[in-house]
C-alpha cells in the first residue's frame, strides 16, 4: 500500500510563535555584552546568581546538558535546562524541572522581551531575544539550578554572560569557521572561554591534541581549572557506566558510545559541582547510586540515533549536522541490528556546514540516497551535493565510494520523504543532517515527540 504523509490539517502547529520562530530568519550578532544590556542590571544580576554549567562543544553539548540536568533533578534541585535548536516545538528549548515551559507562558514572556529591546536593544537578534525570554522565565519560575546550553563558539554567545560554576565542553570539530577561526586550534579557543577562573572546567575524552592547545591557550587567560573528563572518574561510576552498557547492549540504542562519553563528561561536571561546592548542594552528598541510574536511564534525546517504526518500517533519525557527529552515528549502525543492511539515506544540510566532507561518507551504509533541502535560507541547494560529486571526478576516494549507488535529487523535502517511503520499503531509511531538517521531517511525519524528562 503506497504511503503518503500524514494530511497537514494533523501534524500543523498553529500559534502566534510560529512566525517569530521561523527558522528562515535572523542574523547572527555576537557579544555577550549586549544580552546585558538587554536584560538590564536587575535581571542580569538575578541570572548570574543561579548557580549554573555552562556547556558549549561541537557535537554532544545537547546531550551532556540532558544528563547533568536530569541527574541534578534527581537529586532534589530544581531545574531550568535552555538548549537550542528546537526539533519541532519552541518550547522545547526552555524546561523547568525537564518538562517544556506552557505555550502561553513563553508568549508572555517573550512579548515582554520584544518590547524591552525596543528600547535597549532595537537590532536584538532572534537568539538574543530568546536567550533573553529563557532567562526571565527561569527567574519567575524560581529555579535552584541552571544548565545552559551555549549556542555558537563560546567567547562571543549570548549565554556567556552568565557566571558558571562549572563550564564544559564536550567536543571540537571545524564549524562556524567563518566566526571561530579555520583551525581545531582555534576554535577550541573560542569555546573555552565560557571557563572562569578557579572554577572547574570540564574537557571531553574526545579532543584531538591539536584541540587541546586551544584549551590550554585560553585557560591560560581565563585562569580556570582544567579536569579531564577521563581522568576523574571515581569506582562509582565506572560500575554505574558498565552497568548501564550492559542493558543497554541487550534493550536499546539509548546508549550508543558517544552517549557513554557524553555521560563520563556530564558525570565529571556533577562531581566537580559536588567536590567543589559542598556548602551549596548538600544534596548531592553523597550521590545516591540508584538516583543516578533512574536519572541516566531516564534521560532522552531524540534525534540522535532515534529509531521510529513508521508504515511497519524502521526510520532513524540522526541529527549529524556535521562530518564528526555522523562519523559517531556510522560507529552505532555498524554495532546495531542493521549493521549487515544497505540503507535508503535522505540528506540535507545547512551551507554554512561542513557538507563535503560529509559526502565522502554518506556511501557507507547507503544503497540509494536521496538529496533534499530545508525551507530556510541558510539551506544547502540539494542540487548542488550532486554537482560537487560529479566535477570532483579526480577525487578517487568520493566518486568510487559513489559508483554503485543510486542517487536523486528531490528539492522539496516532503516529497523526498514520501519517495524514500514508497520506492525502497525493504531497507532501513536513515533521515541524517542538519537539525532543522530532523526536526520537519519528524513533524511531517506526526511523530509524536518528547525530550524524555520524566
Amino acid at each position: 500500500m503506497k504511503y503518503h504523509l500524514p494530511s497537514l490539517k494533523k501534524v500543523e502547529k498553529k500559534s502566534s510563535l510560529d512566525a517569530y520562530f521561523d527558522r528562515s530568519w535572523g542574523t547572527i550578532i555576537r557579544g555577550a555584552h549586549r544580552l546585558q544590556i538587554l536584560l538590564q542590571d536587575d535581571l542580569c544580576n538575578g541570572i548570574i546568581n543561579i548557580p549554573t554549567v555552562l556547556v558549549s562543544g561541537s557535537n554532544g553539548k545537547g546531550t551532556t546538558s540532558a544528563f547533568i540536568e536530569s541527574i541534578m533533578r534527581k537529586h532534589g534541585c530544581k531545574t531550568g535546562l535552555y538548549t537550542s535548536p528546537h526539533l519541532i516545538h519552541p518550547t522545547e528549548r526552555i524546561r523547568i524541572n525537564g518538562k517544556p515551559i506552557d505555550e502561553k507562558l513563553l508568549e508572555e514572556f517573550l512579548f515582554i522581551t520584544i518590547e524591552k529591546s525596543k528600547k535597549y536593544l532595537p537590532d536584538a537578534s532572534f537568539f538574543e531575544l530568546t536567550t533573553a525570554t529563557a532567562f526571565q522565565i527561569f527567574l519567575h519560575q524560581q529555579i535552584e539550578f541552571l544548565v545552559c546550553e551555549v549556542g555558537l563558539g563560546g567567547h562571543y554567545d549570548s549565554t556567556n554572560c552568565l557566571s558558571p560554576i562549572v563550564s564544559v565542553l564536550t567536543s571540537v570539530s571545524l564549524e562556524h569557521t567563518k566566526f571561530l577561526g579555520e583551525t581545531l586550534t582555534k576554535i577550541a579557543a573560542d569555546k573555552s572561554f565560557i571557563s572562569r577562573r578557579n572554577r572547574p572546567f570540564i574537557v571531553s575524552e574526545t579532543l584531538n591534541k591539536e584541540a587541546l592547545m586551544g584549551v590550554k591557550e585560553t585557560t591560560a587567560i581565563t585562569g580556570a581549572i582544567v579536569c579531564h573528563a577521563k581522568d576523574k572518574q571515581p569506582n562509582l561510576y565506572e560500575n554505574l557506566l558498565q552497568k548501564i552498557a550492559r542493558v543497554d547492549n541487550n534493550i536499546s540504542y539509548h546508549f550508543a558510545k558517544l552517549n557513554l562519553i557524553n555521560l563520563r563528561t556530564a558525570l565529571c561536571a556533577v562531581e566537580q559541582i559536588k567536590e567543589e561546592f559542598k556548602n551549596q548542594f548538600q544534596k548531592l552528598i553523597p550521590l545516591n547510586e540508584i538516583s543516578l541510574e533512574q536519572a541516566i536511564l531516564n534521560t532522552e534525546w531524540p534525534g540522535r540515533f532515534d529509531i521510529r517504526m513508521i508504515h511497519n518500517r524502521s526510520v532513524i533519525f540522526d541529527a549529524s549536522h556535521n562530518p564528526d557527529g555522523f562519523k559517531y552515528f556510522l560507529n552505532e549502525y555498524e554495532k546495531s541490528i542493521f549493521s549487515n543492511k544497505k540503507c535508503v539515506l535522505i540528506f540535507a544540510s545547512l551551507n554554512d556546514k561542513d557538507w563535503k566532507s560529509t559526502l565522502n561518507l554518506l556511501p557507507k551504509i547507503a544503497s540509494s540516497i536521496i538529496f533534499t533541502e530545508v525551507p530556510s535560507n541558510r539551506a544547502q541547494i540539494a542540487s548542488e551535493f550532486l554537482s560537487y560529486i560529479n566535477e570532483n571526478n579526480n577525487k578517487e576516494e568520493l566518486i568510487s565510494n559513489y559508483q554503485n549507488l543510486s542517487c536523486f535529487t528531490i528539492p522539496n523535502y516532503e516529497l523526498a520523504l514520501e519517495t524514500a517511503m514508497n520506492q525502497f520499503p525493504d531497507l532501513p531509511l536513515v533521515i541524517t543532517g542538519s537539525i532543522a531538517f530532523i526536526g520537519m521531517a519528524m513533524d511531517r511525519f506526526g511523530l509524536e515527540f518528547h525530550r524524555g524528562m520524566e
